[in-house]
């Protein structure tokens, strides 16, 4: 363990925060605490707007590396070496460094906060540069370089290093509001949920099953998509609401091409209060425009219509392909494209209703007799709190 390796982290929005800008930071290096747990570390400080890892073992990296990029608030993260501020130590060490990896290409890119140290930062650029170019006998390419030595000049000390991650950004978890996520086992909503981790918000879940009349197996599935996303989050709590009652009664009383709104308008209903038990501002739903019978707007309009609080549809207009890859990415991808039966989808009528008339759709849940059904389903909730790999 070298004892002059630490890491070097760039925040994102929260450099644009004023005067709570430092509530921020603390949130943001509890977070990064709390993410970094089972690795080695002696300590994680702010300095001059940046955020240091002290106490760290360069030799796992790669592990650092993994656990950091789930970090909301995020920008990049360095692998750095701290040295005196000179340009001879500087030039050696960046000399060390580059010499550990396979490239054509280079580039040197400092940034000078220490502005006591009596270079520039293009003359430490061009200086480093011109003491590395014959020892490498490599190119040096400003932009889209294979390896690009970063140095940054803070209070006193230079950081050197050619490691780096890229974050997502947005804002740290924990600081913003809660609110309640509505989560199938699909595609879409697990990355509906992530865009608004990256917005800081504290996310409960909730998801709807129709056991016995189709399996658990999608409860299964949304259990393991949520250790991925309890990843980003750190924890996440889960209530499973029985559903198949309310269907069934739906089923029953009210035209085929309006189950799914009807379904949907009592999700809304059941997720509102949980939202009202945990004091969560708003329901997430991974709705997007067009993309099935259900979400046209006529009927997102007709489905918001059963609740007070707000629906966020952070999916609402982008391509299927653009949430694909963003599932990918965030690793609920290949759990979401396992076979389930979805409560809704497992009764979908072969002819549903795309552009719904909101008061007809009043009318007939009005002559639904709903007695103690909504009741019984929340009396029946199984809630889990899912921690992150």
């Amino acid at each position: 363990m070298s004892p002059s390796a630490c890491i070097l982290i760039h925040y994102h929005e929260i450099s644009l925060k004023g005067d709570n800008r430092g509530w921020f930071e603390k949130v943001f290096k509890q977070n990064v605490r709390k993410q970094i747990k089972p690795l080695p570390f002696s300590s994680v400080e702010t300095n001059a707007a940046r955020v240091f890892i002290f106490g760290m073992d360069a030799s796992r990296w790669d592990e650092y590396a993994i656990e950091l990029k789930k970090v909301m608030g995020l920008m990049n993260a360095h692998l750095m070496h701290q040295v005196e501020p000179e340009m001879d130590a500087m030039k050696s060490t960046a000399a060390e460094l580059i010499a550990t990896k396979e490239f054509e290409t280079f580039r040197v890119s400092t940034k000078r906060q220490y502005k006591n140290f009596p270079f520039t930062s293009q003359e430490v650029n061009r200086e480093i540069g011109a003491h590395l170019q014959p020892l490498c006998n490599k190119r040096v390419k400003l932009k889209g370089a294979d390896v690009d030595v970063v140095i940054e000049l803070v209070k006193g000390k230079a950081y050197i290093g050619v490691d780096k991650i890229r974050g997502y950004g947005g804002l740290p978890v924990g600081t913003g509001e809660r609110a309640v996520s509505l989560i199938s086992s699909g595609i879409d909503s697990p990355v509906s949920s992530f865009e608004m981790i990256k917005r800081g918000v504290s996310l409960s879940y909730v998801h709807f099953h129709s056991a016995p009349a189709t399996s658990r197996q999608s409860i299964k599935n949304v259990e393991r998509l949520l250790k991925v996303i309890a990843g980003y989050q750190i924890r996440c709590d889960l209530y499973n609401i029985p559903l198949l009652a309310i269907q069934e009664k739906i089923m029953e009383t009210a035209p085929s091409k309006f189950w799914v709104i009807l379904f949907r308008r009592a999700m809304m209903r059941m997720a509102e209060q949980i939202a009202d038990q945990i004091d969560a501002a708003a329901l997430i739903t991974g709705e997007n425009v067009g993309q099935v019978a259900s979400q046209t707007l006529s009927n997102m309009r007709a489905t918001a219509d059963a609740v007070e609080r707000p629906i966020l549809r952070p999916l609402a207009g982008l391509n299927k392909e653009d949430i694909i890859n963003r599932a990918r990415e965030i690793g609920t991808y290949e759990i979401s494209i396992e076979p389930y039966e979805d409560c809704c989808s497992f009764f979908v009528p072969i002819h549903p209703e795309t552009r719904a008339n909101l008061e007809e759709v009043r009318g007939i849940e009005a002559s639904i007799d709903m007695t103690g059904l909504y009741e019984t389903a929340m009396e029946n909730i199984e809630k889990s709190t899912i921690e992150g790999k």
